[in-house]
């Protein structure tokens, strides 16, 4: 996507193909928009019948992945990954733009607050919009953008709307998520945490002790 094809989806900006302060505004204000509603009972026992599980294997992983809330000031919570921005443009800004573009994941880099996360994804839109919104993870499931597809989504741009419009969304991309990965799918339905952890959050799960702590979120959600 170029960025006047990015500024034309917003719909809020001049399309010039100039990614200034406006255009990075406008990429704030997209995700800003939605009506932000909040998961039903329903709905989780709708996704935990769909996957096969109980309701509480799918309130575990939302609980540790939302921390709290899936929204913030009216955005979806988001975790911006300058390693897989860099990943997906060929290291081509890690010069340029340090700080939203380094080869090596640092979790000690992250920010701490979701204006300054939204910032670098702003930033990095502006730069490459595909690999912008791919690089970052959003909401109470926190999916990364890179795999809209398995959430049935065209590209990472409409991933990211959908994730901003409300849980029920986020709830469906989680759905989809799961079921794109039969062994991810399997662990969750025998309650193997290890793999349901080493699956959805990488192969460095244990350093956040994601087995123990979705297996405890279980326990309490049953």
């Amino acid at each position: 996507m170029t960025i006047a094809e990015l500024q034309q989806r917003l719909g809020t900006v001049t399309v010039d193909g100039v990614a200034g302060p406006a255009t990075k505004a406008a990429v704030i204000k997209f995700l800003t928009i939605g009506p932000d509603t909040a998961i039903t009972p329903t709905a989780f026992a709708s996704a935990a019948s769909s996957l096969g599980v109980d309701v509480s294997y799918v309130k575990a992983l939302y609980e540790v992945e939302s921390t709290g809330s899936p929204f913030v000031d009216g955005r979806p919570v988001i975790l911006f990954e300058p390693h897989r921005f860099s990943h997906a443009t060929g290291g081509r800004f890690d010069g340029s733009h340090p700080d939203i573009s380094y080869p090596v994941w640092d979790p000690k880099k992250y920010p701490a607050s979701q204006t300054a996360r939204y910032d670098q994804l702003a930033e990095a839109v502006c730069l490459a919009p595909d690999a912008g919104f791919a690089s970052a993870s959003y909401g109470g499931f926190q999916i990364l953008g890179e795999n809209y597809s398995r959430c049935g989504c065209k590209d990472s741009m409409e991933f990211a709307w959908l994730e901003s419009q409300s849980v029920a969304d986020q709830l469906d991309h989680f759905v989809l998520f799961i079921k794109s990965d039969a062994v991810l799918l399997r662990a969750l339905q025998r309650g193997d945490w290890v793999t349901v952890a080493k699956r959805y959050n990488g192969t460095a799960y244990f350093r956040h002790r994601y087995d123990v702590r979705l297996a405890q979120a279980q326990r309490r959600a049953a």
